[in-house]
């Protein structure tokens, strides 16, 4: 019963307040105008560019070969051992009915590391077969495909960056493929990186941006300040929404050719549904 009383009580004087807190009959409560974030149109570099997925591979991969016939006797290493040039990988147990020979070395043509050992002792391996990968993990190179429909606007000259974790590594295009696979609508690149990361590991994916045209000191605002080819400026406390000729569009800003000038300020947030001549209220990013 005492919890009924209380309870009634509460919803009594909330409505009280609430009536307390509406605007008396014929007084009008004054909305202030929007708050809106702008910036000043300044100059900047533009870049028009494309991100893709690439993956890093080694320079330098070859593979240690049997120069007989024989089993397995003796494996010296594991994938992931770092080995010299000419150091014994393994020893093959040459066999022929009959005869008897020496133990034949195999050894390490490159020095690298092991990528993969393909056999195991006591297995009988041919003359020529390939035993022991190894690659040269202080020389890489990233392969990418690119969709077909860039093929004419990616040059050799083109700026491109390795993207790895935090990492960004310029890298330069070292060849560009003649052709677009049929099949898959791509063509191959393969880049330089012009830098190191300890992320740059062989096998490993990364992003590779290409910038495939770039223009410095233009005129430019951000991408979020447009409505289609519109920009909003704030004038004082009020708004003007004005049309603008666009240039080189890039993946943050776009350049303007005309309609705006420098030192002017535009609505970037808080702009939607705004009109020319209402007022608002602006703070600078």
């Amino acid at each position: 019963m005492k919890k009924w009383i209380f309870t009634a009580v509460a919803v009594i004087a909330a409505g009280a307040a609430i009536i307390l807190l509406l605007p008396k009959k014929g007084e009008v409560i004054e909305v202030p105008p929007p708050l809106v974030e702008v910036v000043e149109v300044q100059t900047h570099t533009v870049s028009r560019s494309v991100d893709l997925i690439g993956y890093v591979v080694p320079m330098r991969q070859t593979a240690a070969v049997s120069r007989a016939y024989g089993k397995v006797a003796r494996i010296n290493v594991t994938e992931g051992s770092r080995v010299y040039k000419d150091q014994v990988l393994l020893t093959l147990q040459p066999e022929e009915i009959g005869l008897t020979f020496k133990p034949q070395p195999v050894k390490a043509p490159i020095a690298g590391v092991v990528a993969e050992v393909m056999v195991r002792e006591g297995e009988p391996v041919m003359q020529g077969a390939p035993v022991v990968a190894i690659i040269d993990p202080s020389v890489i190179e990233v392969e990418v495909a690119v969709a077909g429909e860039y093929y004419n606007d990616v040059q050799t000259s083109d700026a491109a960056f390795l993207m790895v974790n935090s990492d960004t590594i310029p890298a330069r295009i070292k060849s560009k493929s003649p052709i677009v696979d049929p099949m898959t609508r791509t063509f191959n690149l393969t880049l330089a990186p012009q830098g190191s990361s300890p992320h740059l590991v062989s096998g490993l994916s990364v992003t590779v941006r290409l910038v495939l045209e770039e223009k410095e000191q233009v005129l430019a605002v951000p991408n979020s300040a447009l409505q289609d080819s519109k920009l909003l400026v704030a004038q004082g406390d009020t708004v003007e929404q004005r049309e603008v000729a666009l240039g080189l569009r890039g993946m943050e800003l776009t350049e303007i050719t005309g309609g705006a000038k420098k030192g002017e300020l535009i609505i970037i947030f808080g702009g939607q549904n705004l009109a020319t001549g209402q007022k608002v209220r602006t703070v600078v990013k």
